[in-house]
Formats: C-alpha cells, sequence, structure tokens
C-alpha cells in the first residue's frame, strides 16, 4: 500500500474500513455475478467503476450531511428586512457539485409581515472553497 493510499484510510475508522470492503464486495457481485470480474477486464474499466461508486458515495455523503445540518437550524431567525422572528422550513432544490447532481435540504424562512422569503445562514455550510 503507497503512503498516500495508508494516509487516506488512517483517516478512518476500522467500521468506515470494514463497510467500504463490504461494499466492494457487493458492488463487485452486482457487477460482475458470482464468478466475479472476467479476466479480460482491463484496469481503464475497473477504474471506471470505482469512479462512478465514488462520485454516488461523494454524492449520498454530501446529502446526508448537509440534510442533518439543515435539521439543527430549527429555531427561530430575525427577518433582515422588519426583523421579525420566523420559523425556517426546510426547501429542497438540486444543486450541482463536483461530483454530479445532489438534493440540497436548504432551510428557508418566510416573513408574513414582508411577505418574502430569506435563507438564515448562520451555522449553515456555506458554498465556498
Amino acid at each position: 500500500m503507497t503512503p498516500e493510499v495508508e494516509s487516506r484510510r488512517n483517516k478512518w475508522s476500522p467500521a468506515v474500513l470494514a463497510k467500504l470492503n463490504e461494499l466492494s464486495e457487493l458492488i463487485s457481485q452486482e457487477k460482475y455475478g458470482p464468478d466475479g470480474p472476467p479476466k479480460d477486464l482491463t484496469w481503464v474499466e475497473i477504474e471506471d467503476v470505482g469512479h462512478e461508486i465514488g462520485r454516488l458515495a461523494a454524492t449520498e455523503v454530501d446529502q446526508k450531511i448537509q440534510r442533518q445540518q439543515a435539521e439543527k437550524l430549527d429555531h427561530l431567525h430575525g427577518c433582515p428586512q422588519c426583523g421579525r422572528q420566523c420559523s425556517p422550513n426546510v426547501k429542497h432544490r438540486s444543486l450541482e457539485t463536483r461530483d454530479g447532481p445532489a438534493d440540497l435540504s436548504e432551510p428557508a424562512c418566510y416573513c408574513n409581515a414582508c411577505e418574502r422569503s430569506f435563507f438564515p445562514t448562520t451555522g449553515f455550510a456555506s458554498f465556498g472553497r
């Protein structure tokens, strides 16, 4: 194992690594059947499967963590126009990520007095780098 791979693996618990191993086994079985991959499979084809699953995994993880974060914004927020306290609701929209489209669960407030929506961002993931 290269030092780079070892370094990446060391960032995760044995439980996560075990699940990744289990997932890899399941993917191989689903993609190639009980006999495993064919002998003439190329490295490029293997890598394509890994990247396809990696992009799917990244999107799923992004969505899960972001939804957990959105659920924490359940307190009242002041309207930026009039200051009235408003409760957030979670709005869903599509977001284009580095790994493809993902569903964004974004907390949004609506002020009845001002008849406008606003998006509380305190403690919420920003989209900047």
